[in-house]
């Protein structure tokens, strides 16, 4: 028997549909013998068992389902993109197995039954398989005429494993559905052959849309075969092996093709479209990055209690400061030393290197000049911008986007898979502080990640001198350790005036850098790589961009997201890593070993208007959530 537990159903018995002179959900174990014994147990594992209760004078009957796959069950409607492609193509391929069996004159009559369902949300997803529940039967006072279960067979199977005529119950049914099979001899065959045509066509179709849709399928990590959907069925009333059509009813609809295809040829072009397609950037979906997302959710169990713990033990002060059970602000700062009269608004002080929230990175002040001698200082935020690019590689699918970072003046590290659909023009750099628009020669690259377990390129950009990023190597955890995620998300860069000038010719034109924070989530191990999960959010365009502490120290290069229903997990892989990409280049960062502890400016009050001719009063501004 199945162990996994999915759902109960709460149903009537008149919704279920009779087989052998009692319910077709009744018969799961000769269902399951006979799916095992022609179509093999990866196919008997498509139906659910199901544990009937015919119910009482006071409970009403209904069906616990059970599946021998473990994993969470989900309808497929529900699962994203990629996930739900990977599951139709099992499903399609499984139906067309059953489908066989709906001929066979002793067992296509216990196929039939099965192959109804209550409502298109039974279809689910277990663990990455399809799975079926509350089969056997049909909605709650829904006729059982031949018309109207076809239609309802065309709203739940239908898209998967398409029909002409539904299931049939009957021996009229039977006898017609037999009938229709045998005007002629290979409509089976034709039937099966059009099927097997299907992912052709779908691959057919999807090249067709141009380099921009085969662009997205390989940064999701998906093949073509994968995602092809199943013919269409014949229009009702048809018999499955009549399926000849006048040439010239084709007619109108090759000419509409066409002029579709034409359009969409212009729309593709480069410069054609004010925000034309961009290449994007690939997900993590290998099952091994199931670890991370469980440590993530550590992590955040981890994180509450602490947030908790902070909340219940603040105190308020009398000037308005917030001060943690430890004594520090919100920000890891000691609050102001009364005996020191150097420790007043804009000194800056030495924080935690771990706090409740991030500090302001327009407040945090890090060295920003050389080892030897004297050095000057920014704030984090201008030192981030300083040393970030935004990398662009034009190419086939059209103009593909991601982050560097320079780790030498004229060298720059980005992800191998921004700039692997590079075209003969090459790739090309440019940020605020460079100025204009350069163009870079690859020096090195590593990938692809599934592949290799590394995602990296080492670029140089000739004619420029750049401050370079330290990199952060440490054997101690940097678990709820504050970080910066810097980069050119592509969402932002549709609505950014000055990508578009920089796109319209203007080479002097650079787009602005984004940056959000949050805390070090977990470190696991993935492809054999070392990757950090953090909560600073980063999306498509981000790629290759820097994860920073807040001392200005580079801990890790944004690569991946992993997707999900519920949130976005967001990946970067770790400096050693990295480190260990450089070794043997001209590429020689300062490697630090020592964790952050920032530098924070204390807040300023801000002025207030004197009222009356009293003289102004300085006050504290209140203490606001930042986000993570």
């Amino acid at each position: 028997m199945a162990s996994h537990f999915l759902t109960k159903s709460q149903i009537e018995l008149s919704q279920c549909i009779e087989f052998g002179g009692g319910l077709a959900l009744e018969s799961y174990a000769a269902l399951q013998a006979l799916l095992n014994a022609k179509a093999g147990p990866e196919v008997a594992r498509l139906f659910a068992e199901p544990l009937l209760s015919r119910g009482n004078d006071t409970a009403s009957p209904s069906v616990s389902w059970y599946a021998e796959t473990e994993g969470s069950g989900v309808p497929i409607a529900r699962l994203d993109d990629a996930e739900q492609a990977a599951v139709v193509a099992r499903l399609s391929r499984h139906l067309r197995a059953v489908r066989a069996l709906l001929d066979d004159p002793d067992d296509g009559a216990l196929i039939a039954a099965a192959l109804h369902v209550a409502d298109a949300s039974d279809i689910w997803s277990v663990g990455g398989q399809p799975v079926i529940i509350n089969w056997g039967m049909l909605p709650k006072d829904m006729a059982r005429d031949g018309a109207t279960r076809l239609a309802h067979y065309q709203k739940t199977f239908g898209p998967y494993l398409p029909l002409s005529a539904p299931p049939p119950l009957t021996s009229a049914e039977r006898q017609s559905w037999q009938a229709a099979r045998n005007i002629s001899a290979p409509a089976a065959d034709a039937e099966t052959s059009s099927a097997k045509a299907a992912p052709a066509a779908a691959t057919g179709a999807a090249a067709g849309s141009a380099v921009g849709g085969a662009a997205a399928a390989k940064a999701a990590g998906g093949r073509a075969s994968d995602t092809a959907m199943p013919p269409p069925a014949p229009p009702a009333g048809h018999a499955d092996g009549d399926r000849r059509v006048p040439m010239s009813a084709w007619l109108p609809l090759v000419v509409l093709l066409v002029l579709a295809a034409g359009v969409l040829a212009w729309l593709l072009m480069p410069g054609s479209r004010i925000f034309p397609q961009m290449a994007n950037d690939r997900a993590v979906t290998d099952e091994a990055t199931l670890a991370a997302a469980e440590g993530v959710n550590r992590a955040l169990e981890e994180r509450l209690a602490s947030l908790q713990s902070a909340l219940d033990g603040a105190v308020c002060t009398d000037d308005g400061t917030l001060l943690m059970p430890d004594g520090r602000t919100i920000e890891g700062m000691l609050p102001p030393d009364p005996g020191d009269a150097s420790d007043i608004p804009g000194a800056v002080r030495e924080a935690a290197p771990r706090s409740i929230l991030p500090p302001d990175p327009q407040r945090v002040r890090v060295d920003d000049g050389a080892d030897d001698g004297p050095k000057d200082t920014a704030s984090l935020l201008a030192h981030i911008e300083a040393r970030t690019a935004i990398v662009l590689a034009p190419g086939e699918g059209g103009l593909g986007s991601g982050t560097g970072f320079f780790v030498g003046p004229d060298l720059l590290v980005t992800n191998h898979h921004v700039i692997d659909g590079a075209g003969p023009q090459g790739v090309f750099v440019t940020n605020e502080a460079l100025g204009q628009l350069y163009q870079a020669e690859v020096l090195k690259s590593l990938g692809p990640f599934e592949m290799t377990g590394g995602d990296f390129a080492l670029l140089r950009v000739p004619g420029v001198n750049q401050p370079a990023f330290d990199v952060l190597e440490t054997t101690e955890t940097l678990k709820l350790q504050s970080v910066i995620a810097a980069g050119y998300p592509g969402d932002l860069l549709q609505t950014d005036d000055q990508f578009q000038a920089l796109r319209s010719g203007n080479l002097q034109a650079a787009p602005s850098l984004a940056v959000t924070d949050g805390t070090v989530s977990t470190e696991q191990n993935v492809n054999s790589a070392r990757m950090i999960a953090h909560s600073a959010p980063i999306s498509k365009g981000n790629s290759g961009g820097p994860l920073i502490d807040m001392c200005g120290r580079v801990i890790g290069v944004n690569t991946f997201i992993k997707q999900g229903t519920a949130r976005t997990l967001n990946f970067a892989l770790a400096a050693p890593d990295l480190m260990r990409f450089l070794a043997g280049t001209d590429a020689l960062p300062n490697v630090v070993t020592k964790n952050c502890a920032p530098r924070i400016e204390r807040p300023v009050a801000p002025k207030s208007a004197a009222l009356d001719g009293e003289p102004e009063q300085q006050t504290l501004p209140p203490l606001q959530p930042r986000s993570e």
